[in-house]
């Protein structure tokens, strides 16, 4: 992108933000806009860390980076994922790495920070995602495979087990803990104990994340603090889920790091405005914020990407689904296990037409589909009493309010071998289950939201064994992704003596 293009870009974010700062009341909300709105300041002023990063970040050198001789790999990798690494640990300031669905992303991550710590045990990597969840996950498969790195998990609002003991109180607690055990003189350990009780949480949480090898925490929450000296810097950020982030949020860990590591899909959601931010947005002359995501034209344009190109998650007739519709042929199949009618769609014909006419509280169309909600009871039945013990199963559809019906109506229900969750398609991305239902929902209306298709990879690349997908044939057959997806599908019509076809 040319400076000039840049420069607009960074306005119109700057612009945006601004205009939804003063049309919201919520305090958190306020609080990650200001931070977003720093580091937009920052940036045009060049007051970052590494100039040289900021640099690459907006003109990516038209050289490819050396690749690092890494030695021996701490985990079990395939070529393309070797490769990942070793273009991530060399010579550039900025590396990415495309990771379609399934492809061990988290893997490639994880073996990038054993590396590094291996290099220089003093070693300072920062860790962020968009999401809670991203990031720990990030975490729980770092720190299984060496208990030397010394992890700080930062703001874990997810509250996950796995990573507790790395948050800042449980580290304080441990350390209280030791030195009662430790220090006879009970008189000092009261004094050092009071004092680290009376830190501020914003200069304990610091003063952890420059003691630790890796520090782990959202995009967002990097803003709450102020790197600002060289010896602050980190040795490297990596930022996992990078295309569903917006850009202000990939710029705060690459304000304060020596080096970056995006890692992402511009094949996947993208960043999702709220409808009052589609309208500022809309409000703005020539803003093409909605359209355009910074990130995908830098996967494009770089050459310094590497494409994950094995999938380990999906049975091979959905993997092979997956890679013709979505990634040009480019995808193989790392589970070589086949199925047959693993991609079932199941049609029916509508009592009425959905969604109907029906408003929420906010004015907004409610979208939902009683005909594919009794269905979709009838089918979780019918795989209940089959199904082994423990298999997990997603009920996904792009429609909150559709979301919202499943959960009511199948919160009664009592199952003996499934575990379900239910959720949206943008709720879901980066989670998997053995079986995944997907639920068009509309029988009529416009396919630009349903059909998107980012939303649709995400959506039918969830499940590992098999995909169901319910929907009017009438209605979706007019949509050629759609089409396609049924045209790969054995069709079952519904009716009152309904019951799944035989394993």
């Amino acid at each position: 992108m040319n400076s000039d293009l840049w420069t607009e870009h960074l306005a119109h974010w700057k612009q945006f933000l601004t205009e939804r700062l003063s049309s919201i009341n919520d305090i958190g909300e306020r609080v990650k806009i200001e931070r977003q709105l720093k580091v937009i300041e920052q940036v045009q002023y060049a007051a970052v860390l590494n100039p040289k990063l900021l640099i690459e970040f907006i003109n990516p050198s038209d050289t490819p980076s050396l690749e690092a001789d890494c030695g021996d790999f701490f985990l079990t990798l395939n070529e393309s994922q070797q490769k990942a690494v070793k273009s991530a640990l060399g010579d550039c300031y900025l590396s990415l790495i495309q990771g379609p669905p399934g492809t061990g992303k988290t893997q490639v991550i994880a073996e990038i920070c054993l590396q590094l710590y291996r290099q220089n045990p003093n070693v300072r990597i920062l860790v962020c995602s968009e999401t809670h969840i991203a990031v720990n996950n990030l975490i729980s498969r770092i720190s299984k495979h060496n208990e030397d790195i010394r992890i700080v998990r930062i703001r874990d609002k997810e509250q996950n087990s796995e990573v507790d003991e790395y948050s800042p109180e449980s580290i304080m607690r441990t350390y209280s803990e030791w030195l009662r055990e430790n220090c006879k003189i009970d008189a000092i350990v009261d004094v050092i104990t009071n004092t680290l009780s009376n830190y501020e949480d914003i200069s304990l949480e610091k003063a952890l994340a420059l003691s630790a090898n890796i520090v782990g925490m959202t995009c967002n929450r990097v803003g709450a603090y102020a790197f600002y000296s060289l010896n602050e810097m980190f040795d490297v950020a990596i930022v996992d889920e990078a295309c569903k982030a917006t850009l202000p949020e990939i710029l705060m860990p690459l304000t304060v790091a020596k080096r970056a590591i995006l890692v992402g899909d511009p094949k996947q959601l993208p960043p999702v405005f709220c409808s009052e931010e589609i309208e500022i947005i809309r409000s703005i002359d020539n803003c093409n914020l909605l359209n355009h995501m910074y990130i995908d034209e830098l996967f494009l344009r770089s050459n310094n990407v590497t494409f994950l190109n094995k999938q380990y998650r999906m049975i091979n007739q959905i993997g092979d689904l997956i890679n013709k519709l979505f990634y040009s042929g480019k995808l193989i199949n790392g589970r070589n296990e086949d199925a047959e009618d693993c991609i079932l769609w199941i049609d029916y014909v509508p009592t009425q037409t959905w969604p109907l006419n029906e408003v929420d509280i906010e004015g907004k169309q409610k979208i939902y589909n009683l005909n594919e909600c009794e269905i979709i009871t009838k089918v979780i039945m019918n795989l209940d009493a089959k199904s082994r013990n423990g298999t997990s199963v997603a009920i996904i559809t792009p429609y909150k309010h559709q979301v919202l019906m499943l959960r009511k109506l199948l919160q009664t229900e009592s199952l003996r071998n499934l575990d379900i969750n239910i959720d949206s398609v943008d709720g879901f991305q980066g989670k998997e289950c053995d079986v995944v239902i997907f639920s068009i929902t509309r029988t009529v209306g416009s396919f630009r939201f349903l059909a998107d298709e980012r939303r649709l990879n995400v959506a039918l690349s969830r499940a590992r064994d098999k995909l169901i997908i319910i929907g009017n044939l009438d209605y979706t057959v007019r949509n050629s992704l759609l089409k396609a997806v049924s045209a790969a599908s054995k069709i079952q019509l519904y009716d009152e003596q309904f019951s799944l076809m035989a394993e």
